[in-house]
């Protein structure tokens, strides 16, 4: 095999893995932004969209479930959106009362048309210090 050809070789099989990686970045990207102010907790619901290359439609499921003395509660959003290439899409936010003996568990899905999971993000917020 010449230096040229071998050459050759090595730049294809470059191109091949940085083709595969792209392929595999995940096209979006879900985060849950947390701000305590007190006893309460505010929740923003963000998703990135990088790497679908038009205006995409996706679905975003947002729960929190809240236990504490004083028992447990649940609370569920849910909505359609669009996300421009590259834009980052505030999709929910909520606030709860998070006192000295209740924790938060928080989920956030990002779905496609069918139903597939494309992101998600999830955190555990403990009692309020």
């Amino acid at each position: 095999m010449t230096e040229a050809m071998l050459n050759a070789s090595v730049l294809a099989a470059a191109v091949a893995a940085c083709l595969a990686t792209a392929a595999d970045a995940p096209v979006c990207q879900a985060r849950l932004e947390v701000q305590r102010s007190g006893d309460n907790v505010t929740i923003t619901g963000h998703c990135l969209n990088n790497g679908a290359p038009a205006a995409a439609r996706w679905t975003y499921e947002l729960r929190a479930e809240k236990q504490g003395r004083g028992g447990s509660s649940r609370n569920a959003q849910a909505g359609n959106f669009v996300a421009a290439p590259g834009q980052d899409v505030v999709l929910s936010r909520t606030t709860l009362n998070l006192g000295a003996h209740d924790a938060c568990r928080l989920r956030l899905r990002v779905l496609d048309e069918q139903g597939a999971i494309l992101a998600a993000d999830s955190l555990l917020l403990p009692a309020a210090p």
